[in-house]
This record gives C-alpha cells, sequence and structure tokens, in this order.
C-alpha cells in the first residue's frame, strides 16, 4: 500500500515538472541577440506591408520579443500647411468658461509622437491587445521636436468699439483726442495697409490740421506742430484681419464659432452681437505638448494659477485593440493624456487717452491706439485628459508622403465628461506684436528731430514695422513665448511708453503691505474642457 502511494507522489511530481516545463514563455529560450534579429525583421516587415500587424504570426512573434513599433500620430485635415491639410478641418476641442465668459472653440492640428508596445502573452491580455506611450515633448522646458499640438488663437474678451460692422455706432480711431474732445474713440476706420488721414469725425471741421496725412509731430514742449507728421497704417494690426477659421497655428484664426461671445438681447440691450473683430483679449495659438511624468508643478512659482495646489503629472498613454473593441470595454482605443503650454495674450488698445507726440521725446503710448501688444508667458499644465475611441489598420501612403498604418478616432470619456481645468494667462505687456526696429527692444530711441515742415516721417524712423510681426513670431508661425515669464523683461519701447510691469508698481505704491501676493499681472479662469472629435494618422516612425 505504502509503495502504490509512493508510486501515486511521483507520478504527480513529473506531471507538476513536465507542465511547468511546457509552460515556460517561449521568450525565456531566446537570447537578447536573437530577440534583437527577430526585431529587426519584424521592423522590415511593417514597413514592406503595414497590415501585417494583424497576422496572428506577427503578433505571436511581436509579443514574444516585447517588440516596440515608434510611430507619429498626426492630425488629419486640420490644414497646418502640409498637403494632407485640406478640407474642413474635424479636430476640435470646447472648453466652457462659465455663465460670464461661455463656451469657446478650440480647433486643433499637429503631431505627437509615440509608440505601440506589443507584449509576451504571458503578461495577460486578449490578442491584439497592444499599449500606447506617448512620448514628452514640453513646450515649457524648451522642447526643440516640434512633437506637439498645435491651437488657434483663443478669444476671451471684446469691445463694442473696435468694429462698427457689429452694428454700433461707429466710434473712429483718433489717436485718443476723442477723449480731449469728449468723444468716446474706437478702432472704426483703422483698416488697411495705407497711411491714414488725420480726419476722424471727432475732430472740429475748424482743426487746422483736420486732413493731414498722419499724426502731427509737435515740438519739445507740445506747443507748436512742427509741420511733420507720423504715418499711420494698421497693417499687422488691423482688427479686420481677426477671422472664423478652424486652421491652427495662425496668429489671426479665432476658431471655426462665428459668433465666439455669449450674447442675448437682456445682456446687451443695446442690442450689440460682438463678432471676432471685436476681440481685445485673446492668446495667441498654442502649442501643446506632453508632459513630462512624474514632474511636480508648483503653481505658486509662476506656473498656473497662483495659489492652486501643486500638481503632479501622470504618465501619457494607455491601450489600444487591433481588431476591435478592448476586452470589457465598448470602444477600441482607452488614452490619458497630460499636456503643458505657454499661454501669450494678445492685448488691443481702445480709446486710449490724449498725448501728443513730441520730438526727442519717447514715443507716448496713445501712438499705440488700435495696435496690439503680447504678453509674457505663463505655463499651464492640463492633466488627466481621458479620451475614447476606435482604431482602424488603414495602411496607405498619406498625401504628404507618410506611411499610415492605421486611423484613430477620439473624444473625451464619457464618464466623467468634461475635464475640469484651471488656466492662467497675462495681463502685462511685454512688447507691441509689430516688429520692432531701431533696437527698441533693448535701447532707448526717441522721437527723431526732422527739419521743420519736412512733412512724413520715413517708416524707417519710426520704432516698429507695422507691415510685419515681432521677432517673437510671424503670421506662418506665431507660436510664440515672449523672452520671459509674464510681467518680466518688458522691451524698452514698452517701458518708454510709460509701462514697467505691475509687479514692480505693486512694490513702488506699497501694495504689498496688504494682506495678498497678487499684483494683478495674471489672471486664472477654471473651465471644463471637452475634446469633442481628434481624427488622426498613425504614422510609421519618427516623421
Amino acid at each position: 500500500m505504502r509503495l502504490k502511494v509512493s508510486h501515486v507522489l511521483a507520478l504527480v511530481v513529473i506531471a507538476s515538472l513536465s507542465v511547468g516545463l511546457m509552460a515556460t514563455p517561449a521568450s525565456a529560450k531566446m537570447s537578447a541577440k536573437q530577440k534583437a534579429h527577430i526585431r529587426a525583421k519584424l521592423r522590415k516587415q511593417v514597413k514592406k506591408n503595414p497590415a501585417v500587424i494583424k497576422r496572428k504570426s506577427f503578433l505571436k512573434k511581436a509579443s514574444l520579443v516585447d517588440f516596440t513599433l515608434p510611430v507619429t500620430i498626426k492630425l488629419r485635415n486640420s490644414g497646418n500647411g502640409t498637403p494632407q491639410g485640406v478640407g474642413s478641418n474635424p479636430n476640435k476641442a470646447t472648453i466652457d468658461l462659465g455663465p460670464s465668459l461661455g463656451q469657446r472653440e478650440i480647433d486643433l492640428g499637429g503631431k505627437l509622437g509615440g509608440e505601440i508596445q506589443f507584449h509576451d502573452s504571458f503578461d495577460g491580455g486578449a490578442l491584439g491587445n497592444v499599449d500606447l506611450r506617448l512620448n514628452e515633448c514640453d513646450p515649457t522646458a524648451g522642447c526643440t521636436n516640434e512633437k506637439f499640438l498645435t491651437s488657434t488663437s483663443i478669444p476671451l474678451l471684446w469691445n463694442p468699439n473696435v468694429d462698427s460692422s457689429s452694428g454700433l455706432t461707429s466710434k473712429f480711431w483718433d489717436l485718443g483726442l476723442a477723449t480731449a474732445n469728449a468723444a468716446e474713440g474706437g478702432c472704426e476706420g483703422f483698416n488697411g495697409t495705407g497711411n491714414l488721414p488725420w480726419d476722424a469725425p471727432n475732430y472740429s471741421t475748424t482743426d487746422p490740421l483736420a486732413g493731414i496725412p498722419g499724426v502731427p509731430v509737435f515740438d519739445v514742449t507740445g506747443a507748436s506742430y512742427t509741420g511733420n507728421q507720423i504715418p499711420v497704417s494698421p497693417g499687422i494690426d488691423d482688427p479686420q484681419l481677426l477671422t472664423n477659421s478652424k486652421v491652427p497655428g495662425n496668429i489671426n484664426n479665432l476658431g471655426g464659432a462665428l459668433n465666439p461671445f455669449p450674447y442675448s438681447a437682456s445682456s446687451t440691450p443695446s442690442g450689440f452681437a460682438p463678432s471676432v473683430a471685436d476681440t481685445v483679449l485673446r492668446t495667441s495659438p498654442l502649442k501643446l505638448g506632453i508632459a513630462k511624468p512624474g514632474t511636480e508643478v508648483n503653481q505658486s512659482t509662476g506656473s498656473g494659477p497662483n495659489g492652486s495646489q501643486n500638481v503632479v503629472i501622470g504618465k501619457s498613454g494607455g491601450q489600444a485593440n487591433l481588431f476591435g473593441n478592448i476586452p470589457g470595454k465598448n470602444y477600441g482605443i482607452d488614452v490619458t493624456v497630460s499636456l503643458a503650454t505657454q499661454i501669450n495674450s494678445i492685448i488691443r488698445a481702445v480709446d486710449v487717452d490724449a498725448q501728443r507726440v513730441r520730438e526727442t521725446a519717447n514715443w507716448p503710448a496713445a501712438l499705440f491706439n488700435c495696435r496690439q501688444a503680447i504678453t509674457g508667458a505663463v505655463p499651464n499644465y492640463i492633466p488627466g485628459v481621458r479620451l475614447k475611441g476606435s482604431l482602424k489598420i488603414s495602411p496607405a501612403i498619406t498625401p504628404a508622403g507618410d506611411l499610415r498604418i492605421a486611423k484613430a478616432s477620439l473624444s473625451s470619456e464619457p464618464a466623467p465628461v468634461p475635464t475640469h481645468i484651471t488656466l492662467a494667462a497675462c495681463l502685462s505687456p511685454y512688447s507691441v506684436l509689430a516688429a520692432e526696429q531701431n533696437s527698441t527692444d533693448s535701447l532707448n530711441y526717441p522721437v527723431p528731430a526732422n527739419a521743420p515742415g519736412s512733412g512724413l516721417y520715413t517708416n524707417g524712423q519710426l520704432p516698429a514695422d507695422t507691415s510685419s510681426y515681432t521677432r517673437i513670431g510671424s503670421a506662418s508661425n506665431p507660436n510664440f513665448a515672449a523672452a520671459g515669464l509674464c510681467d518680466q523683461n518688458q522691451t524698452q519701447l514698452t517701458k518708454d511708453a510709460g509701462f514697467s510691469g505691475l509687479a514692480a508698481a505693486q512694490a513702488a505704491n506699497g501694495y504689498t503691505s496688504f494682506a495678498t501676493s497678487s499684483d494683478g499681472s495674471k489672471v486664472s479662469v477654471a473651465g471644463d474642457l471637452t475634446v469633442n472629435d481628434v481624427e488622426a494618422d498613425v504614422i510609421i516612425g519618427d516623421r
């Protein structure tokens, strides 16, 4: 009896060892050199025929060697200057800023770098399951590989005196002297590329300077007209350049919403319905990159809204299934992204106070009436945006010459929706938006003293070239960040106009004695972000 029991136990042990040997993963039997060889062969197969990744034989080999496929996620039809940028841009998010500001449309373009990671089947998961990893590219940290999303400019605030086409009584451009004439000024007539005449309707018909081209220049005391004028051409500051366009990356495109500002008959009794041309505060187009995971962001030292709790950035990525839905879910892609961006604001001056242009004096702020200024940058983080969608293997060569492996469709995860975020923007001017010249970014350049009666100054004598954008950006590449953070390092032209920063003014006036550390240079706004639709090509390789 004891012999039979011992025989049975021996058989059980042998069977257990056999099962254990059979269960040993095949990957454990391969050397590192063999795995590297198989990975190289798999990469060649994918480049030759992207559809191969749906074959079970390919998936088994890829899983055994932990194959990683580098990819680029390119947003489709965003019209961002590539051959594939055709048709209407479907890539859109909306942010609800509350009852006072309402919703804003944000149209998107650009690309992100990433990897598709195959795993050994012994790690668990269904056939066709892969991990998606999105590569770090933080614009706030000087990312240079250009793997980020771009947006349209986001309009925030408006003024009804900018664009008379909205239905209000015209309020004309007049260099701020309308205030001295007891009339409210605006920006009507401030358009085009030619020099504007000094004949705004707010002036008396007996004004001896009415009708002259440009702005009159007075002697150093401001008492006598010299017979010379400063030419005024709206150029890049023309309000009519602002447009409803869904194409991202252009400084004058404010998204696809025809009426981006909230309006009702009761909110504005005059019947004014603001348009994009009435915008006086907006962001520049944004670069939205993948934030570095594990970073703790201290929002009391310049990043994001002051006084907010610290944020720890999570990993960006998720999983997908190559054959359909992820097991247990009704969608094929499940990813979370944490984004980083720098927000610069663009401000338009309207109805400035009266100032005269005087020889050898600094250029007055009134000369920039109806023109735009750009502020310093505020780093912002948008953590934990949950997206879901579908993935379809769709091999093709795109019009841009990329080898596409799949198409992806993504939108906000239905629960919870939307993602609650808090952003901060700067209100402290850094520079005029026009291209500074005569070294006015760093050196004092006063109004030149020309011979009396010589007429118009030349464009080369002006402090800025109003036909071009500042050196920080341009119409084709406006995703700029000012040199320095918000309320720092203002250009000399800005300082000469009388503004040296809000923090400096607060300290000089003893404001710091109050129980607050805010100087008004930044404004924070909370909102709910919803990603309505993102259509992307999954491109093989680093493109």
